[in-house]
């Protein structure tokens, strides 16, 4: 999957289910997006929200998001 800023979350989540594991892992500055994730009402915002979105919220130019994320996706898939 090529992930960009506009790939919704809900894509990212339905191709790698065990991402949001693995960056609660390994990016523990993540843990509170991570969180909010598991609401009700985050469950229906993320049907709309974007890799740039999440950028927004965690304070971080989405280029570096995206690095973050391709990294983990490469180093998960490498060890599976």
């Amino acid at each position: 999957m090529i992930i960009n800023e506009n790939t919704k979350l809900t894509d990212i989540l339905a191709a790698y289910p065990w991402l949001p594991d693995e960056l609660a892992r390994t990016e523990p500055r993540a843990k509170p997006f991570l969180a909010m994730m598991n609401t009700s009402f985050a469950r229906t915002a993320l049907k709309k929200a974007t890799v740039a979105d999440a950028a927004r919220y965690l304070r971080r130019p989405a280029g570096r998001l995206l690095s973050r994320l391709e990294a983990v996706i490469r180093s998960y898939e490498s060890r599976h």
